[in-house]
């Protein structure tokens, strides 16, 4: 292909350092708390804006492109401001939801949006009449050179690392600090960049061969996976679909698709009417083709029984969302197969385009409240617990709190106010995830921890349950994973004094501790040998054998003794 000798390269190195300095001054916001630090709202909006719009247009513009290319991407700019903002206020209120827990979702949806926005307004601004081959080759050049500038700018920052590590061993430190410093890296590291988009752009001919050349190699591992497809599909009837769905089949089938369909379309990429393979093979590969819509049936299956099971939940709606992707590829795939047969390949470019699109729309839509998948975990969690078809003590309360931002927050609060009185157990557990995630001291009260205990036998002192509460306010951990709290009575000094065991059901076993007098003061002893790990069935017995008593206080058959102030211990194993 040309080389692209008409890049405004001054504008372009302009514009990369003036992003390297909007991040920075984002950077400092955040050091050194001034707007918009505490406001992740409007964070989210400007990085989005600083990251995005300036990364596209130096991948995408040129001397003869200007005016149609700002357009575009100021179009969807304006449509990108909205949603960041959206997404930004989900982290509200701030001292309760963490902004990270939302990150990665963004920007895979905005990284996937971006891409393919980019290469349909390249497509446009050139001005070429519109064909899927074009459209190919933009999305390649793209990925490829933002990948080899990323390592361009990334090689960069190792050379400088080692400028800085060489001055360093002869005691000269003014290099290190440099580049350590953000006012300095990010405006290098931003130009970096720059100049790596700059130099692959150039080289637009060499990047287009690197694409014919993994169209190469993806042509004969393109034969491996459809035989691989065609075999595990025709063991199925052998071996039932049981083993599948217990080791989590639905999502490798998932996998198996979307890798077939990637191939798919790198070999097949350019003109319908080039053949990769000899009339055998090919027929083989869209035979393999031919049969995806079985594996999206298959999946589904298995995806609606985990959904029946265990409700949504943030992995299953994007399961089904690339579910949904992926059956269309291939009903629509199918559909050329049996109108076109060996010329099925030209449906290929029409079904792309289309569902382009429509991933495009999606990619946007998740990150708006028009398909915000949080609030719809959120509303099927909830509506789950008031049918009872999920027990209160089984919600996954946690989940709410680390996984879906402000909706799960909120629900908390709903949560608290419908159940925390007739249920004080579940109360506390979801006071305590209330609690501000910087907050020195809880605002969990004795009283509150009182009316969740499980008192197995006579009830404790107060001075007791004074000191158990103290210890759990410390240990925030176990008291975030505890479901129920039991206390039991029990005798293991020999003494006559009565020490109490403080039995925690937790989310994945048991946990024990033992309390006992020391003087007017109650202390902690730990158990070793705590039931951890337990899984659902175990824990219920081991807290039924409690409750009714199968327990029971076993004295050692050896005491220790002690050398030189060392206490040593006769081991029970027998040999």
């Amino acid at each position: 292909m040309e080389k692209q000798t008409n890049l405004p390269v001054k504008p372009m190195l302009l514009l990369a350092l003036l992003q390297g300095l909007g991040l920075m001054i984002l950077h400092q916001s955040i050091d050194f708390h001034f707007w918009p630090y505490q406001h992740p709202q409007w964070l989210m909006l400007l990085y989005s804006l600083l990251l995005i719009w300036p990364t596209t247009v130096l991948l995408s513009i040129s001397r003869d492109n200007f005016f149609p290319l700002v357009k575009y991407s100021l179009g969807f700019a304006l449509i990108i401001c909205p949603l960041a903002y959206y997404i930004g206020y989900q982290a509200l209120p701030v001292e309760h939801i963490e902004l990270k827990s939302l990150l990665f979702t963004y920007s895979l949806t905005m990284g996937i949006a971006s891409f393919k926005a980019l290469m349909y307004w390249q497509h446009f601004s050139s001005g070429n009449p519109f064909t899927y081959s074009a459209l190919f080759r933009w999305s390649w050049r793209n990925f490829l050179t933002l990948g080899f500038a990323l390592l361009f700018s990334g090689s960069f920052w190792l050379i400088l690392f080692l400028w800085g590590a060489l001055f360093k061993v002869i005691d000269i430190h003014f290099f290190e600090d440099l580049f350590e410093n953000p006012w300095f890296y990010y405006p290098a590291l931003s130009l970096a960049m720059g100049f790596g988009v700059i130099i692959f752009r150039n080289l637009s001919h060499v990047i287009d061969t690197i694409t014919r050349l993994q169209q190469a190699l993806m042509k004969y591992l393109l034969v491996v996976i459809v035989l691989v497809s065609v075999l595990f599909l025709a063991a199925l009837p052998l071996t039932g679909l049981e083993s599948l769905w217990e080791r989590g089949g639905s999502i490798l089938i998932l996998w198996l698709q979307a890798i077939m369909l990637f191939f798919v379309n790198a070999v097949y990429q350019d003109d319908p009417q080039i053949r990769p393979y000899s009339p055998w093979v090919h027929r083989f590969v869209y035979l393999g083709v031919a049969l995806l819509p079985l594996y999206s049936a298959i999946s589904l299956y298995g995806l609606s029984l985990r959904i029946d099971q265990y409700g949504w939940s943030m992995s299953r709606y994007w399961a089904v969302l690339v579910w949904f992707f992926m059956a269309v590829f291939a009903t629509g795939y199918l559909w050329g197969i049996i109108k076109l047969k060996d010329n099925w390949v030209e449906q290929l470019s029409r079904v792309n385009v289309v569902v382009g699109l429509m991933v495009l729309g999606a990619m946007l839509l998740l990150n708006s409240p028009l398909l915000d998948f949080r609030k719809m975990v959120v509303h099927d969690q909830l509506a789950r617990v008031e049918s009872q078809t999920t027990p209160l003590e089984d919600l996954d309360i946690y989940y709410l709190k680390r996984h879906l931002a402000r909706p799960g927050h909120l629900a908390l609060g709903d949560l608290k106010k419908r159940y925390g009185v007739e249920h004080p157990k579940f109360g506390l557990r979801v006071s305590k995830l209330l609690e501000a995630r910087d907050a020195e001291t809880s605002h969990i009260t004795e009283q509150d921890f009182t009316a969740a205990l499980a008192f197995i036998g006579t009830p404790p002192p107060k001075a007791l349950v004074a000191a158990m509460f103290e210890r759990e306010s410390k240990e925030t951990w176990k008291s975030l994973k505890t479901k129920t709290y039991y206390i039991v009575e029990v005798e293991l000094s020999r003494d006559e004094v009565a020490e109490y065991l403080l039995v925690r059901e937790m989310v994945n076993g048991v946990s024990l501790s033992l309390f006992h007098l020391d003087g007017n003061d109650w202390r902690l002893q730990d158990i070793i040998g705590s039931a951890y790990g337990l899984g659902k069935l175990e824990t219920e017995s081991f807290i039924q054998a409690l409750e009714e008593g199968h327990f029971s206080v076993e004295t050692s058959k050896w005491d220790d003794f002690e050398i030189n102030g060392r206490v040593y211990r006769v081991s029970q194993d027998e040999p």
